[in-house]
């Protein structure tokens, strides 16, 4: 049998295997970074964690696998919000504004890891976008997280802005039956833990559902992505999913940081003079991947740049 039909029998089938995980943090924890704040210029050994399995009423079906994408500010156009201190507000300035590493936030570590099935995703120049893993079922009703590695890039703010800091919002996808494309997907099948850049200005905002649902936020609206996760009648627990996602904070390195045994010195990026944001401190910078993104990159395919066979989408 050949890898690419191993694969997408993996990717289809129905679950079957049962693994309980090592350690718990708790059935209600989301799917978060492990280290969702970094120093900028700063590479850094992270891991995505899995905190529980999709809900079906108050059980926790088994998780099968996940589709990860960062923002990319090469290839598409991201939405960005500027926060001054009084909340976020839409900017059409480009993504180089505010920081110069514009692709390449999270690329997998391969070696190890709870799925040995993975791919990598990148957009046409080849840039990494993000990564998925899957093939095995883990159960999550007694026992959390799956922790899938990889490294956060070193990411640089550009040293011209008032960004304090910049968060890119990620959009994330667990599976629970991967046999279910994403148009039809309930909650039992798939968890989206989608970033929904509702705020003011944002062109075509307000987004959301047919129907409101106050439970969670979720307001009258056309959808995003094709990938929200709102189709359904309402998660079980408030907060998963919708407008929820995990998030990288990369934090401006104003005072430089010395050298050690094992790694180099990094020069000081200090804020340029005239910065009124927050009280002077600086402006606070929100990057989601463009709908244009989220829809090409989270489905998953056996190439690398949404190529060859199409797995799920």
């Amino acid at each position: 049998m050949s890898k690419s039909i191993s694969v997408r029998k993996l990717a289809m089938c129905s679950l079957t295997a049962v693994v309980a995980a090592a350690a718990s943090q708790g059935v209600f924890a989301h799917t978060r970074l492990e280290t969702p704040i970094v120093l900028e210029n700063t590479k850094v050994h992270n891991r995505v964690n899995i905190g529980h399995g999709c809900p079906a009423g108050t059980a926790r079906k088994a998780t099968f696998g996940t589709s990860v994408v960062f923002p990319n500010a090469v290839s598409y156009t991201p939405v960005i919000g500027v926060d001054s201190g009084s909340g976020k507000v839409y900017t059409s300035n480009p993504a180089s504004t505010y920081l110069t590493t514009l692709a390449g936030i999270g690329a997998l570590i391969r070696t190890g890891g709870p799925w040995q099935t993975t791919g990598i995703k990148a957009d046409k120049l080849g840039n990494l976008d993000g990564f998925w893993a899957g093939g095995k079922a883990y159960d999550q009703t007694i026992s959390t997280p799956i922790n899938i590695d990889f490294y956060s890039a070193a990411v640089k703010i550009n040293p011209a802005s008032c960004a304090r800091s910049v968060t890119f919002e990620l959009a994330i996808a667990d599976f629970c039956d991967a046999s279910v494309p994403g148009a039809a997907a309930k909650d039992e099948e798939i968890l989206y833990w989608s970033p929904i850049p509702n705020f003011t200005g944002v062109p075509g905002a307000p987004f959301g559902a047919a129907t409101a649902d106050a439970a969670r936020n979720v307001p009258v609206g056309p959808k995003y992505s094709n990938y929200d996760g709102y189709a359904d009648a309402a998660h079980t627990i408030a907060g998963d999913g919708w407008g929820s996602p995990a998030t990288l904070k990369v934090v401006r390195n104003t005072t430089g940081t010395p050298a050690t045994l094992t790694s180099a010195a990094v020069a000081a990026n200090p804020l340029p003079a005239g910065c009124t944001g927050n009280g002077g401190a600086g402006d606070d910078i929100y990057i989601y991947p463009s709908a244009e993104q989220i829809n090409a990159e989270l489905p998953i395919w056996s190439g690398t740049q949404q190529n060859g066979t199409n797995y799920w989408q």
